[in-house]
Order: C-alpha cells, then sequence, then structure tokens
C-alpha cells in the first residue's frame, strides 16, 4: 500500500511538472522565438514598422493567424503605410491587481466581456506626445445599432463573441467622432477582435485615412496563469502633409492606451 501511495505520489509531482512545462513553453512555442527572451525580460515588445515591411513579425501563433493575415489592408503605392504591433505577457495576478478585481478566476470569457465593453472606453486616457501630458482619448465611446446609426444602445456582452459583429461610435480627442465595425472570433483559449474604420478619420477638413483603410487587431491568449495580449494598427494612410508624423504619434499612444486600458477591465 506504502509502495502504491508512493507511486501515485511521484505520478502526481511528475503530470504537475509536465504541467507546468508545458504552459510555459506553450508560450515559447507561439511566440516569435527572436522576441521570447525580450518579452519574458520586458513584459512587452513594441515595433513600428519601416515603409515597405508589411509583414506581420510578432504575431503568435494561433488558430487565428490565417485570418489575421488574410484581412490586411491593401496599401496604395501613393500612400503612407503604417504598421503598428505590441506584444505584451501580463500575469492573471497582476490583471486582478491593475484592476481591483475580487475574480477568482480571469477566463475567455472576461476577456469577451471586456472586448465588448465599448462604453468602459469613454473617458480612456492617452499621453499626447504634442502636449506632453495625458489626454483623455475618447470624450464619447458606445455601442451603435448599425453602421448608419450613431444612437448609443447597450453593451452586448452576453454569451460568447463567437462570430459576432457590432458597431461602436468614438468621439476621439485628435479625430473627432469615427464608428468602427467590430468583428469577434472567439474559443476556450484564445479571441479574436478587428476593428475597421466605417467612417473616414483626419483632422479637420484634411482626410488622413479613408474609410476601411485602417484595422485593429486585437488578439488575447490564456496562458493558464498569464494573458499573452497582441494588438496591431494596419493603416493605409492619405500620403498628406504631417501625416507620416500624425499617423505614428497617435496610433502608438493610441495602442498604448489599448493596452492599459485592457490591463484595468477585469
Amino acid at each position: 500500500m506504502k509502495l502504491l501511495k508512493n507511486i501515485i505520489c511521484s505520478a502526481i509531482l511528475i503530470a504537475a511538472g509536465v504541467n507546468g512545462f508545458s504552459q510555459t513553453n506553450n508560450v515559447k512555442k507561439i511566440v516569435p522565438a527572436q522576441y521570447y527572451d525580450q518579452l519574458m525580460k520586458d513584459g512587452q515588445v513594441e515595433i513600428i514598422h519601416e515603409e515597405g515591411a508589411n509583414d506581420y513579425v510578432l504575431l503568435p501563433n494561433t488558430v487565428y493567424n490565417d485570418k489575421i493575415n488574410g484581412n490586411r489592408v491593401v496599401k496604395g503605392s501613393k500612400n503612407f503605410p503604417f504598421v503598428f504591433e505590441g506584444l505584451y505577457y501580463v500575469s492573471k495576478e497582476e490583471l486582478k491587481k491593475q484592476s481591483n478585481s475580487s475574480d477568482t478566476e480571469i477566463d475567455m470569457n472576461d476577456v469577451s466581456r471586456v472586448l465588448r465593453s465599448i462604453s468602459k472606453m469613454q473617458g480612456m486616457q492617452y499621453y499626447s506626445n504634442t502636449h506632453n501630458k495625458y489626454k483623455t482619448l475618447y470624450k464619447k465611446a458606445y455601442t451603435i445599432a448599425g453602421p448608419d446609426s450613431k444612437t448609443a444602445v447597450a453593451d452586448k456582452t452576453e454569451g460568447s463573441a463567437e462570430g459576432k459583429t457590432i458597431y461602436c461610435l468614438q468621439d476621439d480627442a485628435s479625430f473627432g467622432v469615427t464608428r468602427y465595425k467590430l468583428d469577434y472570433s472567439q474559443k476556450t483559449d484564445v479571441m479574436y477582435a478587428v476593428f475597421n474604420n466605417i467612417d473616414s478619420i483626419g483632422v479637420g477638413p484634411v482626410t488622413g485615412i479613408n474609410k476601411e483603410q485602417l484595422k485593429i487587431n486585437v488578439l488575447v491568449i490564456d496562458c493558464k496563469d498569464s494573458i499573452l495580449l497582441y494588438l496591431s494598427t494596419d493603416a493605409n494612410a492619405n500620403r498628406v502633409i504631417g501625416i507620416k508624423s500624425l499617423i505614428t504619434d497617435s496610433m502608438v499612444a493610441r495602442m498604448n492606451a489599448v493596452h492599459e486600458w485592457f490591463l484595468k477591465q477585469f
């Protein structure tokens, strides 16, 4: 009996060790190898692509890779192509601390709720390089009934987001009112959402990005005790005076704001 008990205990310990290894190894398997050490050391990696360098390089390996790569914005030869990627690794305990959450277990259902809670983006802060201070990014943010609407409706956060499409309006500090189409895909351990602008984006009379020429990808992977968050901005901007610095500063600031907002929503 004692021998049997020892065998069982040893099996449990081995299984625990294997599971722990698999959990860590799983992250190492899905993250591009050349960025893994930096991600583990700093908790994040961010890249702004040079013009002409269009392929995603930080995209983790998931079932949604084909969908994300097939969802690219076509770049015009006379336009300014902009691609930003950010990869973030954060423990669930840190998420609970950041959001002051009493949730005992963060899972993909929580992530699904957060990514559809558009109204909670209202009042979101970002760092303005122009003014050298934090400012409110979205004066208004809410779900709307459809692509032709500007009327607020309740956030649609119930159930799975799989196959769902919703529309939202954001009153941006720099770009004014812009509406987006949001498409969602959700599985047990991974979720993908893509924002696509259905209004043109610009400052005053100048149009920086035509409608449907900006896509923001949000990919979230459940790594058991941690979350892997991937953000990318893919844009085909009109090549007008000052657009390069405006788009670069604005989009990077917005992705950083989304990252910080995400951490506090659980």
